[in-house]
């Protein structure tokens, strides 16, 4: 099929499919109802509390952020890990610790403000989209399997995973994602004062994270209508749920008892919605679609491998009452350590490059 006759059909197809789910969410509106109010849990205890000082942070450190920044120590790492500049060490460091999308929002941030050229933002985004220590040590660990220990190993294999991709990036050339150069903002000439950035940064993180949760109780109430296909895809469901939102997908991977590179595997996949909340960073670089797919596929691939190795070397023993009663969402006390400690280190990182760059 060509291009032009796919996006014929898709012209065709998609008021058919709104339609056709439109009067199943009149039909079944208790079973949509449901999974909208679980979406809306899984938010508010999991969503809000472990994104969203992250976004504030990141905020604050792309918003006054400077070109040159960042200190020798700094450049020689990102540039010989992965061929980037100083400027790159913070959206790599909240790609890792804050969550799924904010390491390619803090890349296209940068990227606007001229401190990433177009290419780099793009290589970031390949491998800086990760699960925080907070979701994966908190809620899925502790909240999920009953085991930190688990949430520990999960965490590590992403984290490997997703330097691994990193590392393999830097040797991509540069016209790997080739795309019409666009004019970037100049860097401002004079830094904002901390009252109006701190303003801005809230600001902005209040609407990113509502936007972050409408796509969580989207995905959430399709995930609820899937309980209608025939008993015979009743088993292929917790992995249909984690193609489309990974929190929900989580907890029925857990309740089916699947081992945990599969749970690597489906975390660093991400789901959809996770997708959905990071596009409109990734068209921002112009990174291709193909191209930000493949990675995360890969990723869930890497990730799966390492655990499956880590497992083998530090075996962790999973409560069967708390796989056999994964809930949809987690207690708040659960994801609350592993988010202050990385919120603690990214404090630090932020006035520790702030300082060295009065310093510059």
């Amino acid at each position: 099929m060509t291009h032009d006759r796919f996006k014929r059909a898709f012209a065709f197809l998609l008021p058919l499919a709104c339609t056709a789910l439109a009067v199943l969410l009149v039909l079944r509106a208790p079973l949509a109802m449901e999974g909208a109010r679980g979406g809306l849990a899984l938010c508010g205890q999991v969503i809000i509390p472990s994104l969203y000082p992250f976004y504030v942070l990141g905020g604050l450190y792309t918003g006054g952020r400077r070109q040159e920044g960042g200190g020798r120590g700094a450049g020689k790492a990102t540039n010989f890990l992965f061929r980037q500049p100083p400027a790159a060490l913070g959206a790599i460091l909240l790609g890792f610790l804050g969550g799924y999308p904010l390491g390619a929002k803090a890349a296209a941030q940068l990227m606007e403000r001229g401190a990433l050229t177009r290419v780099q933002a793009q290589r970031l985004q390949i491998f800086c989209v990760n699960a925080g220590p907070a979701y994966l040590i908190g809620a899925v660990g502790a909240g999920m399997l009953g085991s930190r220990r688990a949430g520990l190993l999960l965490f590590a294999s992403l984290s490997a995973a997703g330097l691994v991709l990193g590392l393999v990036s830097r040797f991509w050339q540069d016209d790997v994602a080739p795309q019409p150069a666009a004019p970037l903002q100049p860097p401002p000439r004079q830094a904002q004062p901390f009252s109006s950035l701190l303003l801005h940064s809230v600001s902005q993180a209040t609407a990113s994270i509502l936007a972050a949760c409408a796509w969580v109780v989207l995905f959430a109430t399709l995930c609820s209508l899937l309980r209608l296909l025939p008993n015979g895809f009743w088993p292929a469901l917790p992995f249909l749920n984690v193609i489309l939102e990974v929190s929900s997908g989580m907890a029925a991977l857990v309740r089916s008892g699947v081992v945990l590179p599969v749970c690597a595997a489906a975390l660093g996949w991400g789901g959809l919605a996770v997708h959905c909340q990071t596009l409109a960073e990734v068209r921002k670089t112009g990174l291709p679609l193909r191209v930000f797919w493949v990675a995360r596929a890969l990723h869930g691939a890497l990730a799966a491998a390492i655990c499956w190795q880590l497992c083998r070397w530090f075996p962790a023993e999973l409560p069967a009452a708390a796989v056999a009663g994964a809930a949809y969402a987690v207690r708040l006390w659960a994801v609350s350590a592993p988010a202050a400690a990385a919120a603690l280190f990214f404090c630090a990182f932020l006035i520790l490059d702030i300082d060295l760059g009065r310093k510059l």
